[in-house]
């Protein structure tokens, strides 16, 4: 059954802060130490949180979505920030196919004026349900297809004490209809880290996402796909709270106007610019032509961007609703 939904969403901590203070604290660090742009100023409380329930009623937008689709399994694109993967193994690609897990989201974590980390806390803790036969499904299509996937069957002890990743589990109360009803994932890795000239570029996310939509059209479940991360940003490097406006604006047209092979030849050349998180739009690329492959030029919709300095990132939200043009409703 073909890919019915996709979504795509940001996943920086202080968007799930419900204050001006939780704001600042992460703020601070964050960006401490790095000279910020004269835009950081008008971020004051005032702006905040007027954002706040703004941010939250973009991801209640999302959350709709997939209760209407109600998705047998939902796929997320992912990256892993020394999470899973160390410097002794960072796999381009990788699928999770292992057991259920668990993970630790940050909601409200440091509003309180607590600083301490999440990992470990029963209060964040939140479960991760696993669609193992579809990620085995997906692994061998991929394969098939000529993709080198890393193939995570089993969690060392590290892993499990840190959890899922972030990207996921940050992300679990907000998106999922009932998080403790969980829709079974597939977790699909793909490297974000700044890195070697040889990690995966633009049109290799394109023809990934291509692939996975391929091997999902075989299975008989209702299947959603989620791209998690980005816009532009670079947490605590050297352009820390700094945000490229045009990089994301013009990324997000590339997503209203269904038109996401515009977007191969990004992370094909080194660029200051596409350093930090900003390689997280990896995610979104793969997830666009998920749905470019199964309706050409179909017209994803923007919910919201904010280039938000003080969360020291561009955020945005998007999703491409294909079941009723499919026939693909509940």
């Amino acid at each position: 059954m073909p890919i019915g939904l996709g979504l795509c969403a940001s996943h920086a901590p202080s968007l799930f802060f419900s204050s001006y203070d939780g704001w600042e604290r992460m703020h601070h660090i964050l960006n401490d130490g790095h000279p910020q742009p004269p835009e950081t100023d008008s971020e004051d409380r005032v702006t905040i949180e007027d954002r706040i329930p703004r941010i939250k009623n973009n991801y209640r937008a999302l959350r709709e979505k997939l209760q209407e689709y109600n998705p047998h399994a939902l796929i997320v694109v992912l990256g892993d920030q020394r999470e899973w993967f160390g410097d002794d193994n960072i796999p381009n690609i990788a699928i999770y196919t292992g057991p259920d897990a668990w993970g630790y989201h940050c909601t409200d974590s440091i509003d309180s004026g607590k600083e301490d980390t999440v990992q470990g806390n029963n209060e964040y803790r939140v479960r991760v349900a696993t669609d193992e036969g579809l990620a085995k499904s997906i692994l061998s299509g991929l394969t098939r297809d000529g993709f080198d996937v890393g193939n995570l069957a089993q969690l060392d002890e590290k892993q499990t004490a840190l959890g899922v990743p972030h990207g996921w589990s940050n992300l679990v109360p907000h998106i999922l209809p009932d998080p403790s009803n969980p829709i079974p994932v597939v977790l699909v890795f793909v490297n974000v880290d700044d890195g070697p000239p040889i990690i995966i570029n633009g049109q290799r996310c394109l023809d990934l996402g291509k692939s996975i939509a391929n091997v999902c059209e075989d299975s008989d479940k209702r299947i959603a796909i989620i791209g998690s991360g980005g816009m532009s940003h670079d947490p605590k490097g050297p352009r820390s709270g700094w945000v490229d406006e045009p990089l994301d604006n013009w990324f997000m047209e590339q997503i209203v106007n269904g038109t996401p092979d515009n977007l191969k030849a990004m992370f094909s050349f080194r660029s200051e610019n596409f350093v930090g998180g900003t390689g997280e739009l990896r995610c979104w690329i793969t997830v666009a032509a998920a749905i470019d492959q199964l309706k050409k030029g179909h017209k994803g919709t923007k919910v919201d961007y904010i280039p938000a300095r003080k969360v020291t990132s561009g955020v945005g939200w998007a999703y491409w609703d294909l079941y009723a043009n499919l026939g693909l409703s509940e």
